[in-house]
Order: structure tokens, then sequence, then C-alpha cells
């Protein structure tokens, strides 16, 4: 992993403005639970390029881990205008306003989820679990009900979108790492490939 890092953060010197590069080293750095390393690149990556779904998809799913749920909902609505049928950003909206309490706004958006996908079980798993935190707020006092949501953990853990991975969350440890090693020896290649070609261009240049 400190090799991969070490080569995006090289790549990323030679070519600052690739989104694709921030976007990586974000989610390495996720990886290594270095969250705000990981908005920083995210944020980095969809100032270059605002049209970057998968960055705009993991800094929404950040901003939700800083409690900044509203720059979180903004990030997967720009997910939706940039594909308008990602049924994973309109669950992550809900899961901010289910973590908020807005149990009616949490539903619509699993309402909506439900919608461009009959067959996926988790909008309406969504719908079960709001209802079962509506009834537990009316028990609860707003102290034990802020724990009761922490505890909840909705955000991060439901779909880090990771390059061309569609189930990131089903790859295991050992997955992850090749997917790393194989990042790595793609990026070496493409440093190696440069050099070459500038030594072509420019024989005279030092290395």
């Amino acid at each position: 992993m400190l090799r991969a890092e070490s080569l995006l953060k090289k790549a990323i010197e030679i070519e600052p403005e690739n989104p694709n590069f921030h976007f990586e080293l974000g989610n390495l750095l996720i990886e290594k639970n270095d969250l705000m390393g990981a908005r920083l690149e995210f944020e980095q990556a969809v100032m270059i390029d605002p049209e970057h779904l998968a960055s705009h998809y993991n800094l929404g799913l950040v901003y939700g881990e800083f409690g900044l749920t509203a720059e979180a909902r903004e990030e997967f609505r720009k997910v939706l205008e940039l594909d308008p049928r990602h049924i994973k950003a309109e669950l992550q909206i809900g899961y901010t306003y289910a973590n908020e309490g807005f149990f009616d706004d949490a539903r619509e958006a699993f309402r909506k989820a439900q919608e461009m996908d009959i067959t996926d079980p988790e909008p309406r798993r969504a719908i079960e679990e709001v209802d079962e935190m509506e009834a537990e707020a009316r028990l609860k006092s707003r102290s034990e009900l802020r724990q009761a949501f922490e505890q909840r953990q909705f955000l991060l853990n439901r779909g880090m979108a990771q390059g061309f991975m569609d189930q990131p969350n089903q790859t295991s440890t050992a997955g992850k790492q090749a997917l790393i090693q194989t990042g790595a020896l793609l990026i070496q290649q493409w440093l190696t490939q440069r050099a070459r070609a500038r030594a072509e261009t420019n024989p005279n240049e030092p290395n």
C-alpha cells in the first residue's frame, strides 16, 4: 500500500490535473483511515473534473463521516444529475436524512431508490430500518436518540465507489490488496512509459 501511495503521489506531481489519480489516492487514504486526506483528494478530483461521478459519490460519503450531512446530500445529488438512476446515491440521500431524524424525507428517498430497481432488496430494508428508528424516536430522549443514530453508522460502509469495481464491499481484504498492487503496477508502467517518451523527445535531458 505504501508503494502504491508513493507512486500515486509521484504521478500527481507529473500530471496534477488528472482527476483519476486524485480519486485513486483518495480511495487509498480511505483504506488507511485518513479521512481528511481522502476528502482533500476527492475535492481536488471534482474541482478538476466536475463530472467525475465516483469522486462526487465518495466525497459525499466522507462528508457524511464528518457530520456534514447537507454537503453530503449535495454531492449525492450531483451524482444523480450525472446518472439519474444511480440507486446508491439516492439511498445515501435517504441515510443522511435518517441520521438527522427526518424520517419522511428518508422514506421518500428510499422509495425513489426502490422505483429505480424493484429487485434490489436494500431500499426495502432501508425503509424498514427508518420505520424502526422512528419508533425508537418516540421512546427516547434527544440525547439517547442521537447516540442511537450514531451507532448505526449508515455512511462510508455502504458502497465506496472504487474505480471499476461494482460491488467493492463484497471484496475480500486479499482482493483489495490485489487491486492496490495492480493499480501500483499500472501507475509504474505509466511513469516508465512517460519517462521513455521524454527521453526519446529530449535525449540530452538528464533523468
